[in-house]
């Protein structure tokens, strides 16, 4: 790359360090200005000025030495927990907080554990010395795609084992519908499309090129009809899974990040919109029909944005407020302790994996039995109780679940060794085509944010086996000549 090339990029980095820097300074004058709020005191500032320093020391370390993991983590401490402390601070609801008593100690609580828990996470990553940033570099790839028709096939195939039940296709859908039970899942297939994408981009035909990039448009407006209200994330996450895979670190082009800054209030409108349709589809939500163009007829963008600013934007900071999931999960451990076990574990995996078709234990994901905790009045956690009407998933957060399942604070060795040992597979992950080898690596990158995330480690393991099955089936579409470079 050229020196004038290089100085036109700039560094997630450096992005994430002054989205970190600028969102610390705005709680802090929002205290001063503000004063206490329910969920904010002067310990909650203190606290979250010491996690913001954590992520700067992260930050500055990785940017010596490039980590995927690193970076991930630190994306998701300033995108979801330091500006969450920020939104609490200017008085946000928080519906997550209205599920059992809780308070502001509660809160400061879990940050002080997040701080540990994230050392502990970092001890695991640091074991693992090895210098990432030139494992995968894009412009040493050596292997030739042939046959780059195929790949709109897997994207056809893609469409009709995801969407063919939303569009309604009844017969279609009754096929792709028994795949789907055998883990073969569509955001899987627009994963491996997107990463070969990146990796291939300046050496697909003009035509297919278009053809896929349309595919992911489809994809994010066929989920916003059907009230998805994270479409739009979900492709920026693989966007970052798979450069991460291909570079080990992002360098993002300034015209890049102007285009990010307009697609916010895109993100925005999508989100108000399928929030919108939700409770107006109902148990409809599922199909593209009648009701569902009705329904977007009625929606009014402008009007909606005229609402008061206070009552927009709160559904929005709730639904990235993983700071709040965390600390009510902890808060109410000894509630959730009952689904958030190991043999809990085990009864879900086999109700859930290992017996398709049939239930021994009739227990629902920890994620879909979260709800019968906090609203008694559903009684057991039942998985037969469930229906397309009833369906709610909650999430845990990595630190959250591991805090409950593995004995609160003794939960920080388990979160050690998970930092170690995800990042020794990574390193270990090797293929005669370079394609793979960048896939497999997203794929682990892939997992270890969805353990951030934690729907539950049954749901994990349910999403590792459907990256495991659709990757199996679909790499024999992905073609290539023999390679010259070996990546170890």
């Amino acid at each position: 790359m050229k020196q004038g090339e290089k100085t036109k990029l700039v560094d997630l980095n450096s992005i994430l360090k002054w989205l970190n820097g600028i969102f610390c300074l705005l709680f802090i004058l929002s205290y001063l200005n503000i004063g206490p709020t329910k969920y904010v005191n002067i310990y909650t500032i203190i606290i979250g000025v010491f996690l913001s320093f954590q992520i700067s020391f992260f930050l500055f370390i990785e940017k010596r030495r490039r980590d995927p993991f690193l970076i991930l983590l630190c994306f998701q401490m300033v995108a979801f927990f330091i500006l969450r402390i920020l939104t609490l601070s200017l008085d946000f609801h928080s519906v997550v907080f209205d599920r059992f008593p809780f308070d502001v100690n509660n809160l400061n609580y879990a940050l002080v554990f997040i701080i540990c828990a994230n050392f502990s996470l970092f001890a695991g990553l640091s074991l693992n010395n090895k210098k990432l940033s030139k494992i995968n570099p894009i412009d040493e790839i050596k292997s030739e795609p042939y046959k780059t028709y195929t790949v709109v096939i897997v994207l056809f195939i893609g469409y009709m084992l995801g969407l063919a039940g939303i569009l309604d296709l009844v017969v279609i859908g009754a096929v792709f519908n028994i795949l789907s039970g055998l883990f073969i899942k569509l955001s899987v297939i627009l994963f491996m499309i997107l990463v070969y994408l990146f990796v291939f981009k300046n050496k697909l035909s003009k035509v297919t090129f278009v053809i896929l990039l349309f595919g992911f448009i489809l994809f994010i407006l066929i989920q916003t009809l059907t009230g998805s209200r994270s479409a739009i994330l979900t492709i920026i996450n693989f966007c970052i899974f798979s450069l991460l895979a291909i570079h080990s670190c992002i360098k993002i082009k300034k015209w890049t990040i102007v285009g990010l800054i307009i697609l916010v209030p895109l993100m925005v409108s999508f989100f108000l919109f399928a929030t919108f349709l939700r409770p107006k589809l109902q148990e409809n939500r599922a199909v593209i029909g009648k009701d569902t163009f009705e329904v977007l007829g009625e929606f009014n963008i402008i009007e909606t944005i005229k609402e008061d600013a206070h009552f927009l934007l709160s559904p929005i900071f709730d639904r990235v407020g993983f700071l709040d999931y965390t600390a009510e999960t902890m808060a109410n451990s000894e509630k959730y302790k009952s689904i958030l076990s190991v043999q809990y574990f085990f009864k879900s995996i086999t109700d859930n994996v290992l017996s398709p078709g049939f239930d021994v234990f009739d227990v629902p994901l920890e994620s879909n039995a979260m709800r019968f905790i906090y609203l008694p009045e559903f009684g057991t956690p039942l998985k037969s109780k469930i229906t397309p009407e009833s369906y709610q998933s909650d999430e845990f957060t990595f630190y959250g679940e591991f805090y409950v399942m593995f004995g609160k604070w003794f939960s920080l060795i388990p979160i050690f060794f998970i930092g170690f040992m995800i990042k020794r597979v990574y390193l270990k992950i090797t293929d005669k085509y370079e394609y793979f080898a960048i896939f497999k690596r997203g794929i682990v990158i892939a997992i270890f944010y969805t353990l951030l995330n934690s729907f539950g480690l049954d749901w994990l393991l349910l999403d590792l086996l459907g990256f495991i099955f659709t990757y199996k089936i679909f790499k024999l579409f992905f073609k290539f000549r023999e390679p010259i470079l070996s990546l170890n």
